[in-house]
């Protein structure tokens, strides 16, 4: 670059860098806002840990009964049941063991002969408790199988199966 370039763009450098600073002008654009410190009457709300010490879960004490020998009944004791209130008019027996099994979860299953008749329940009680109360308004053979997670409803029999006598 010849020496009459470098100051040309020397000479336009300084007229750019010396230009004039303009004022600041505020208009409704470019408005600031001014938030003013939060101020409280009281002190704020006390923030409660969102763990808690809680102890380990101990096995319930054997029952002791003065004089008696264990019996293995009282080692195995039976399963909690959550207790439900069925509450249905006149549904299907199909429909009312859909309803039985979702209340623990389990799939189910009617059989067909008796799948359209019709019943009303309301009751309270576990799933078994429930079970035997159909059982014996509908006159049908209701089977819980916990191992399997299933219910069944199956048509009762006149009378069980007997062997001859000789």
């Amino acid at each position: 670059m010849s020496r009459r370039g470098i100051t040309t763009v020397l000479f336009t450098l300084t007229l750019v860098g010396c230009a004039g600073v303009k004022e600041y002008e505020p208009n409704e654009k470019n408005k600031r806002t001014l938030f003013m410190p939060v101020v409280r009457s009281a002190a704020p709300e006390p923030v409660y840990a969102r763990t808690r010490w809680v102890h380990a879960p101990d096995n319930l004490p054997m029952r002791d009964r003065p004089g008696a020998v264990e019996e293995p009944a009282l080692q195995v004791s039976p399963r909690l049941r959550s207790v439900f209130h069925l509450s249905l008019k006149n549904s299907s027996l199909e429909e009312t063991a859909r309803v039985l099994a979702a209340t623990s979860r389990y799939s189910s299953y009617t059989t067909p002969s008796i799948a359209a008749e019709k019943i009303s329940v309301d009751n309270l009680g576990t799933i078994d408790e429930l079970a035997r109360i159909i059982e014996s308004k509908a006159h049908i053979q209701v089977v819980i199988d916990h191992q399997n997670k299933e219910v069944r409803f199956l048509a009762a029999h006149a009378e069980p199966p007997k062997l001859f006598d000789e």
